[in-house]
């Protein structure tokens, strides 16, 4: 199993030590620098082959709730100039041991019970740094979905001050209708942009300390989101 794997948003959710690499060692500087493009993954063919797939995948044209997650998976198109994407797919696709929002302050998160699929991306900065990670996530049922937001953010209302300073949530414009935009300062001193979004039984969420980067990623998965048939996705 690779150690790509590794539960990127939640080791920047809830350990509150920033955005994890991929690597052989992820401690080891050099191999965070390994995550400068796709093809430095330790499973390069099917990281490579996921980025593509889901680079590809156009919104209007899927027929399942899993597809329209692909399709709105982040890609390096939602980057700026000079950035990539690192695919972590999810071996078989079993999500048992695998959670995506659960362990956030202690909050419940009952939703995850209810998810289909997921599509787990880490964009990577210029540098070779993993600077967002995302999670495009299909649900059962829209009401998942939404259940799903509202668990998130009262796991965020319920995380100790000691450990998450909350600041101020940057201006977000273009987002789907249903959204929860957060910014907030860990115990480090690192300040962290979360911006989840959901339409239908799809839910986006991005971890980034670069607002800007985060945001325009954000505004251009929602146009993707919006794309996706309501028949479809249930919304």
């Amino acid at each position: 199993m690779s150690s790509c794997r590794v539960r990127v948003l939640l080791v920047a959710l809830v350990a509150g030590v920033g955005l994890t690499g991929c690597g052989a060692d992820s401690g080891d500087p050099a191999a965070a620098s390994s995550t400068s493009s796709v093809t430095a993954s330790l499973e390069p063919s099917a990281a490579v082959a996921a980025a593509s797939a889901e680079a590809a995948a156009d919104p209007a044209a899927v027929t399942t709730t899993a597809q329209a997650a692909m399709a709105t998976a982040l890609r390096a198109a939602d980057l700026p100039a000079g950035w990539s994407v690192q695919a972590n797919p999810v071996p078989d696709g079993d999500l048992s041991d695998d959670p995506s929002l659960a362990g956030i302050c202690g909050g419940a998160a009952t939703a995850e019970a209810h998810r289909t699929a997921k599509y787990p991306v880490v964009g990577v900065d210029p540098t070779g740094a993993p600077a967002i990670s995302s999670e495009a996530i299909a649900y059962d049922t829209a009401a998942d979905a939404a259940l799903a937001l509202r668990e998130l953010g009262a796991a965020f209302a319920g995380c100790p001050p000691e450990d998450y300073t909350f600041l101020p949530s940057p201006a977000a414009s273009g987002l789907t209708a249903d959204t929860l935009v957060l910014r907030y300062r860990l115990a480090g001193g690192v300040t962290q942009v979360v911006v989840t979004q959901v339409r239908g039984a799809v839910l986006s969420i991005l971890i980034g300390e670069d607002p800007d980067a985060t945001l325009t990623a954000a505004q251009r998965i929602a146009g993707r989101l919006r794309q996706l048939p309501a028949s479809v996705i249930g919304a």
